[in-house]
């Protein structure tokens, strides 16, 4: 299962309209830098777990096979965006659309794999876990921790 430690504000949400029921809370870490090497010194400090971003999905399931799933993700931003070059500026909003959209691949797998587990009437919910678990890993080896999708600051 993933693991994650955060740093900064949160705001949770309930995707009701779901099911199983999910429940999103995101987070952030602060930045302050203004060039594009220095932000990058800082999300390496600052970021979760050590990376820049991190999303950390959790499915429960009760013996009645009522599963959940929360999903955490957390994010770098920046303190005062607005003082940014603007070329920066550009591509600090790439960045981050980008990382929230790579980070958003790896909470689906968590919703994936609470419906598998439901779909199997909560049968091996532990090797489903397992399975898209090492999604996640595979997710980040092929994209390379999403640069390849754009996750890149210039």
């Amino acid at each position: 299962m993933l693991c994650v430690a955060a740093l900064g504000l949160s705001v949770g949400t309930t995707m009701a309209e779901a099911k199983p029921k999910v429940t999103v809370l995101n987070k952030t870490y602060v930045v302050n830098a203004a060039t594009a090497q220095d932000l990058i010194r800082e999300m390496d400090a600052r970021g979760p777990n050590g990376f820049w971003a991190y999303t950390d999905w959790y499915v429960k399931w009760s013996g009645s096979c009522d599963l959940s799933v929360s999903i955490t993700y957390t994010m770098p931003k920046h303190k005062n965006e607005a003082k940014l070059d603007p070329e920066l500026r550009k591509s600090w909003k790439s960045f981050v659309k980008a990382l929230k959209k790579h980070e958003e691949l790896h909470g689906a797998h968590g919703v994936q794999a609470a419906q598998e587990i439901e779909q199997t009437k909560c049968a091996d919910g532990d090797a489903v876990i397992r399975k898209w678990s090492n999604q996640d890993k595979v997710l980040d080896k092929r994209t390379d921790h999403g640069k390849k999708d754009g996750v890149v600051l210039k």
